[in-house]
């Protein structure tokens, strides 16, 4: 995604850039949209067989338009008429009996139980969950924020790669999820002093915008007494007030506030944590703080335009993601042998015809226009960020 600029002199305004031309290349293509809805409608179909009155729902990182290229789709289902785990039984012996997955695992034991499957026609994966609304309310509520802050999303985009090629990107391994991660850059948003001048909010760039971040919780935040709110325009609270100092798994025992913990309130719901979960915190901490060490070096030194600001040292250019951006999409072997290989019956919509994946391999990246920063609506929102439901439609 490098391009070299060297008609720009100020590095700050060259990171800008390349954040943003991040983001372009990390967007879904057209052909990766559509393998997705592809891939909605063969589950759909097969819940619809079971229980033809339920309802299917897209939600998380793909709805807001905020999913890297080798993220998964969560689905939800709605009006199941039995239990949680009777459901996702159910729908594993139709989808197997179909041919249309290659793996699937049922995480019964989990806060929220989740059925994680692969598709066998090309290789997308999807987490579904059963009669929860929580997920809906959450995705409906990040993509208001990101129409109310267009900066977001391209740095979302890069802080989430930031933190997978570390491994600190899943909830379950005590690191920073995507709703979480939202979170906390909308709450660094709300506080920014870009946000009460306009003069101020003109002239902050991306570049600006990512050094405060990584400074303000590398360094600034005050981990140990203070907890977050991002409702009504945003603040912060003392954790001993609401009872939550130390409650998470980042506390040693016996050591009071020895721990790095992260108190962030639930937009949805006041009385959870969400940053309870995140017990690597101390980890995630050091890193913004190494980044933003980083980025205090290549400003002092002036790095040439010839190199990238952010790799190697923020990201690296060899991971998977980036080296087969656009060979992601795979057929995978059938889940056992003797199980039918999955059909291609489903109509793809606006009339497209087909192979995804062949459609994939041509297309080319496309180039971005030229993009000054401060004004609002040119920091590259998505096609996924659009009026259109993101909904299975059962007609």
């Amino acid at each position: 995604w490098f391009v070299m600029r060297p008609h720009i002199e100020n590095t700050v305004l060259r990171l800008h850039e390349e954040l943003l031309d991040l983001a372009n290349f990390m967007k879904h293509t057209k052909a990766e949209i559509l393998a997705r809805r592809r891939w909605v409608r063969t589950i759909g179909k097969c819940c619809l067989a079971l229980w033809p009155n339920c309802r299917i729902r897209v939600f998380g990182s793909f709805f807001t338009g905020l999913s890297l290229p080798n993220a998964d789709v969560d689905v939800a289902l709605f009006d199941i008429p039995c239990k949680t785990g009777t459901a996702m039984k159910m729908l594993a012996d139709r989808l197997l009996e179909k041919g249309k997955v290659s793996w699937l695992e049922i995480i019964e034991s989990a806060k929220v139980p989740v059925m994680k499957v692969r598709s066998q026609a090309c290789g997308l994966r999807a987490d579904i969950v059963v009669n929860q609304q929580d997920g809906i309310e959450t995705s409906n509520f990040v993509k208001d924020r990101l129409r109310e802050f267009p900066q977001m999303r391209p740095l979302l985009i890069f802080l989430k790669y930031f933190l997978l090629q570390r491994g600190l990107h899943e909830t379950y391994t005590g690191g920073m999820g995507s709703y979480l991660l939202c979170n906390v850059v909308l709450h660094f948003l709300q506080r920014h002093p870009s946000r009460r001048d306009s003069r101020h909010y003109a002239a902050t760039s991306l570049g600006h915008l990512l050094y405060d971040l990584m400074k303000y919780y590398g360094q600034e935040f005050r981990y140990e007494q203070n907890g977050v709110s991002v409702v009504d325009g945003g603040w912060t609270f003392s954790k001993a007030s609401r009872g939550w100092a130390n409650n998470g798994k980042g506390g040693k025992k016996g050591k009071k506030g020895s721990g790095v913990e992260l108190c962030l309130e639930s937009p949805t719901n006041p009385s959870v944590d969400l940053g309870s979960a995140c017990f690597r915190m101390g980890s995630l901490r050091n890193l913004f703080q190494h980044g933003f060490h980083c980025l205090c070096h290549l400003f002092v030194t002036r790095s040439p335009p010839e190199t990238s600001l952010i790799c190697p040292l923020l990201l690296d250019p060899t991971h998977p993601v980036i080296t087969t951006r656009y060979d992601l999409m795979v057929e995978q072997p059938v889940a056992f042998l003797g199980l039918p290989r999955a059909e291609d019956e489903e109509v793809l919509p606006d009339g497209a015809d087909g192979d995804c994946m062949e459609e994939q391999a041509k297309e080319a990246p496309t180039k971005r226009r030229r993009m000054t920063p401060g004004l609002a609506d040119e920091y590259g929102a998505g096609p996924e960020i659009s009026d259109e439901p993101w909904e299975m439609l059962t007609a």
